[in-house]
């Protein structure tokens, strides 16, 4: 074996240059060369990261809004009143059936608010993992981008929120 099939036998197409595009150590960077999500999202200057960094706020802050009207709309369905589609019990707590006033909404499977909820759920469910896959560049101006546009965004829509902990949280 020569020694440029040596070299080609062991280089396996990994790219070991400075690009920071192919760097896939799972380290902290600051760099402005950054390939975000897919091949053509790539930033190679200064204004391109801030424009890239200023849509993954906007992204966070969005996300914590869709959460907010998921929990809206459920609101709304436990005070909807003769709605044949949404059965509201109050007493799924125990023997004692009194759960501070909460209500219980059960849609039927095939009701509309049912059919909303999960189509919003996927969509919850994909821009949450989008995100993280964002954070997972571990580019430190893309993180903090997203880390404020979340807080900014739970600033926005958390204050109406009638519960703190968010059990349809999928990455956290």
């Amino acid at each position: 074996m020569d020694a440029m099939d040596h070299t080609a036998h062991h280089d396996h197409g990994h790219d070991h240059g400075d690009s920071g595009c192919s760097h896939h150590a799972m380290v902290f960077h600051a760099g402005v060369r950054q390939e975000i999500l897919f091949n053509g999202w790539l930033t190679t200057n200064a204004l391109e990261l801030f424009g890239s960094a200023v849509a993954i706020f906007l992204a966070g802050i969005l996300y914590e809004g869709l959460k907010y009207y998921r929990e809206a709309l459920h609101a709304r369905a436990t005070s909807a009143t003769g709605d044949s589609q949404v059965n509201i019990t109050k007493n799924e707590c125990g023997a004692r059936g009194a759960c501070g006033g909460t209500a219980v909404v059960k849609y039927s499977m095939l009701s509309s608010g049912h059919v909303v909820q999960t189509l919003l759920h996927v969509v919850q469910s994909t821009a949450s993992y989008i995100l993280m896959l964002v954070f997972m560049t571990y580019n430190v101006w893309l993180c903090m981008a997203l880390v404020l546009g979340l807080a900014v965004g739970y600033f926005f829509f958390g204050w109406r929120k009638a519960t703190v902990v968010d059990v349809t949280e999928h990455c956290q």
